[in-house]
């Protein structure tokens, strides 16, 4: 634990903490206030007492930190929930909307917010939690943020040409489904939805805990403080179920015509909800996603993305996003409108209910967590629907390392769901994904009987719809994926194992290093094949070495069936593995006196006129003791272990 004091940090280990603390306790004036601020190498301390942690190291702290408050500002406190526009970090953000003539959710509990407030730095002093390590997440800074925190309006300009009469818009019920959730999160979400919700629009939210083993997340320590909340049910699985069956369990008991699935680590923004409910007024025969901002899981800062991105797939099936053309976000930043995604991300989803019932709703059969959101986004496509992104609606996300906890064999699960996915929708492309997956040994799951026939169940699902096929979807709704070639050993981004830098091509055509790679979730444009011929391929071109130039240029191929001389004249290729996608990146060459050259490549600064200073791979001696030799594709394929059948179907 730290203490800080003005520009003095005093480091203190635990013995020591309350024995201090009941010292500096007793020298507080009302004049003097004393800030306390964990830092995070304190969890390894609480670890040790059962492994539980108290959110604060005591009551009375917060106890002073609120009554401090107060004091200060009882009236902010009061009208924290209101949007605070001097607080919006955009300038873009819309002048001239008058969201604070609606009345919120949260405005029918005015009188009673300090009372719901004081409650809720009870709860927060009087948890026992594990350390932040198992949330993903700082929690030790999020349980000392206001449940009320103002947050800056992301929305863009164009947003502030839209009026909204919401008598005449529908209401929603909001599914924020958790498990073993952080309590200081879930508030938050809470929190932001009724200060944020017109009051007229928003039926309830519900809660659907599924069954957390947390004790502050037990009915008799939560419960009763959320029906302080104004429109707020909690309901308590009665086993672990999944997140997919928990938003149904929501789902089935909702009362509004409009459903939207929220998870627990969320915070909307001013005026999310009416755009989104205007566009399902609109048509209500689409998915929606409102516009997913980002709060950082360690300061909880909340930002709007510097890109714009919409969501894609990557060919084992993991959620990826693309990078939008300049013309694309020039349209929503200027005009507001939504745009289409070619799939939709999971934190949040909006739907109709009728519709989204008539369509098959969530494949409950999708166990735990995983591929949700892609299957739906496949079928929503594929079936006559469309997946849409509300520019004007503006929600923040944790984006966490992995979101959702498991019971049993998190691999096999998470597998099993996306095998279901592919069999379901992608035809004679989950070739790719089988390929690609299996690799892997942990990854070569089997479907037990009961999974067979409720797979077949929805493959039935699909037939009724009358549905396109997947090809159709990959050249109407996302042309910009690369297919694979079908011999392809090696497959998508290069990226340096310990620099994180990924091979690109520059405009006069040498291989050089960007940083802006697949590492980050986002689909890439450089796309190299190490094909069964050993030849680097970059799409209709090939790598060729220079050698005794150490760099590499993009050149025409050799001949198609040229023989193995001709080849190893050229350069061949070959990945020496340390695991299944990285190793060392080898590559030979026929040379004058008729031997074989090696060489590896190797990150570098360039000294080379051409591209001088930048960082290039190059050829190099072979070092097993140089991590900037280590090298990682995106994919390694093993079509053979693709069942038979998949490899014909068209």
């Amino acid at each position: 634990m730290r203490l800080r004091f003005g520009g003095t940090v005093l480091t203190l280990d635990w013995p020591s903490r309350r024995s201090l603390l009941g010292c500096l306790l007793a020298l507080t004036t009302p004049i003097v206030v004393v800030f306390l601020v964990l830092s995070p190498s304190s969890d390894e301390h609480f670890s040790k007492i059962d492994d539980l942690q108290l959110a604060t190291p005591i009551d009375d702290v917060l106890f002073m930190r609120r009554q401090h408050s107060t004091a200060r500002n009882n009236s902010a406190i009061r009208n924290s929930h209101k949007p605070d526009r001097r607080l919006a970090t955009k300038t873009e953000a819309p002048s001239d909307a008058d969201d604070s003539a609606v009345r919120m959710v949260m405005d029918a509990a005015a009188d009673r917010l300090t009372e719901i407030l004081d409650d809720h730095w009870r709860l927060i002093g009087r948890q026992k939690r594990a350390p932040d390590s198992r949330y993903n997440i700082n929690v030790t800074h999020s349980d000392l943020l206001s449940p009320d925190r103002p947050i800056p309006d992301t929305r863009p300009r164009g947003c502030a040409r839209f009026k909204y009469d919401i008598r005449h818009l529908p209401t929603v019920t909001v599914v924020v489904p958790f498990y073993n959730e952080a309590l200081s999160m879930i508030l938050r979400t809470v929190h932001s939805l009724l200060n944020r919700s017109p009051d007229q629009l928003l039926e309830e939210v519900i809660l659907v805990d599924d069954r957390s083993p947390d004790l502050h997340l037990h009915a008799d320590f939560l419960d009763a403080h959320l029906r302080m909340l104004p429109k707020v049910k909690i309901i308590h699985n009665p086993q672990r179920v999944g997140l997919i069956v928990s938003r149904m369990n929501g789902f089935r008991i909702a009362k509004a015509p409009i459903v939207i699935f929220l998870d627990a680590h969320t915070e909307v923004n001013v005026g999310w909800l009416e755009p989104t409910l205007e566009e399902l007024v609109n048509n209500p025969n689409q998915i929606l996603s409102p516009f997913v901002d980002g709060i950082d899981a360690m300061t909880l800062e909340y930002a709007a993305p510097r890109i714009y991105h919409k969501g894609a797939f990557s060919w084992d099936l993991r959620y990826t996003w693309i990078k939008m053309a300049d013309h694309e976000v020039q349209r929503a930043m200027e005009t507001g409108l939504p745009f289409p995604s070619p799939t939709i991300v999971g934190c949040v989803i909006a739907v109709n209910k009728t519709f989204f019932e008539s369509i098959g709703a969530f494949d409950e059969s999708l166990r735990v967590w995983g591929g949700e959101n892609s299957e739906l986004s496949f079928r929503a496509w594929m079936c006559g629907s469309k997946v849409m992104t509300v520019t004007c609606s503006r929600i923040g996300h944790v984006f966490k390392n992995f979101p959702y906890s498991f019971d049993g064999n998190k691999e096999e699960t998470v597998q099993k769901n996306l095998m279901r996915v592919a069999d379901t929708w992608m035809d004679g492309m989950r070739k790719y994904f089988y390929a690609s997956t299996r690799v892997y040994s942990f990854k070569r799951a089997v479907f037990t009987e009961e999974e067979t026939r409720t797979l077949e169940e929805r493959k039935e699902l699909r037939r009724r719809l009358k549905c396109h096929n997947f090809d159709w979807y990959l050249y109407n709704i996302i042309p910009e994926i690369d297919i694979p070639p079908m011999d392809a050993n090696y497959y998508g981004e290069i990226m340096n194992i310990h620099s994180r830098a990924c091979w690109e091509i520059t405009e006069d055509y040498y291989v050089a290093l960007t940083y802006f790679c697949y590492d980050h979730k986002i689909i890439p444009k450089n796309n190299f094949a190490l094909t069964s011929d050993r030849l680097l391929r970059y799409q209709d071109k090939c790598v060729r070495i220079q050698a005794p130039q150490p760099h590499m240029v993009i050149d025409e191929c050799p001949p198609k069936g040229a023989d193995a001389a001709a080849l190893e004249s050229y350069g061949v290729w070959t990945v020496d593995n340390i695991d299944v996608v990285w190793g060392y990146l080898r590559v030979s060459r026929t040379g004058a006196d008729g031997q074989l050259e090696y060489w590896c490549i190797v990150q570098v600064t360039n000294s080379l006129p051409q591209h001088n200073g930048e960082q290039m791979p190059q050829l190099g001696p072979c070092d097993k003791d140089d991590r900037f030799q280590q090298w990682a594709f995106t994919y390694a394929f093993d079509f053979a272990r693709v069942p038979a059948e998949m490899m014909t179907y068209p």
